[in-house]
């Protein structure tokens, strides 16, 4: 199978590039630049928000596509590049096959910030039966760019497409720092619970994101399903695993929710403070994602929970960090 990947250097591409590769995939990726990253991969020159000839080079003799491309930190960019580049990608796998007469699989990365924010104290289990509600502009558009592989399918019968949506996927390479300040706290003896010790973590780690995606693209009952992807476990399982890894004692301190947020509320217009209204959210939700269809039609298993993953997990963020105060010092 010949597959080819946009966002190929990021979080969670990087890896799936690797993995494709590793399982003797033809593997193509979608750059900027011309630069191939690993051997065997092949990098075709192109930029989503172009379009035209590039794309159509870039998916030619391709089986598959995986749209791993995304902007987590400008909101100035992310419309542009989820849905018109979106639509600039599905104009060229249009053309493809209308030109080739043969099927196309897309298995578009998503997020489960489509189903929106649930309140903080409800006791909900989201699954794929819940209706698209999202909040904030990076979950608007991505959820904008299923749309339109949705509605594209319903056009085109030789297209093909699966979306995952994952919750909140950690790695060692991370963009989003939020998972390791979270760690340092618990090092540092600062981390308090929020009022009851009945919060739930939606984790789920790159590892597996990766391993779910290959599933989507060869799977055939994969194909035209919508996905979800969440190792969830009680918070303080989390918690009390990072402790002993950095064998601190394990935080039992528990600050009323309500106090909290009073305080919050009052300090915050006069200074910065690290714990925001959205980070308490965060720490207190008890809403959970299931994975029970992936591992129902597709036999998907967690390779391991995410506590027992946390000794890898900090010893490659902290190898990571001191390789690069060491670059940064040379």
């Amino acid at each position: 199978m010949k597959v080819c990947i946009t966002g190929g250097t990021g979080f969670i591409g990087g890896p799936l590039c690797t993995a494709l590769l590793s399982q003797g995939y033809a593997v193509k990726m979608l750059s900027r630049t011309d630069r191939a990253q690993a051997p065997g991969l092949v990098v075709t020159a192109g930029d989503l928000l172009e379009g035209g000839e590039p794309l159509l080079s870039f998916i030619e003799d391709c089986d598959v596509l995986f749209h791993c491309a995304g902007e987590i930190k400008n909101t100035d960019l992310m419309y542009d590049l989820h849905v018109h580049g979106t639509g600039n990608l599905l104009k060229a796998v249009s053309e493809k096959i209308n030109r080739t007469g043969q099927g196309f699989h897309w298995v578009q990365l998503s997020s489960t910030g489509a189903y929106g924010r649930r309140t903080a104290t409800s006791q909900t289990v989201v699954d794929e039966g819940f209706s698209p509600a999202p909040v904030g502009e990076y979950e608007v558009t991505k959820t904008i760019s299923d749309e339109l592989v949705v509605s594209f399918s319903k056009i085109e019968p030789r297209f093909t497409y699966t979306i995952l949506r994952p919750s909140i996927v950690i790695g060692a390479n991370m963009p989003n720092q939020s998972f390791f300040q979270l760690a340092a706290m618990v090092r540092k003896g600062l981390f308090f619970y929020i009022g009851s010790k009945q919060a739930l973590s939606t984790y789920v780690h790159v590892n597996d994101v990766v391993r779910a995606l290959i599933l989507c693209a060869t799977h055939v009952k994969a194909r035209g399903e919508i996905f979800i992807l969440s190792n969830d476990c009680p918070l303080s399982e989390v918690i009390e695993s990072i402790a002993d890894v950095y064998s601190v004692s394990k935080p039992i301190l528990k600050v009323p929710e309500r106090i909290l947020r009073l305080l919050v509320r009052l300090v915050s217009p006069l200074i910065k403070l690290p714990l925001t209204n959205e980070r308490i959210d965060e720490l207190v939700k008890r809403t959970s994602y299931s994975s029970a269809k992936l591992k129902r039609e597709l036999g998907f298993e967690f390779q391991q929970s995410i506590p027992s993953a946390m000794p890898e997990l900090l010893d490659q963020f902290l190898r990571k960090s001191k390789s690069k105060a060491v670059a940064n010092n040379d």
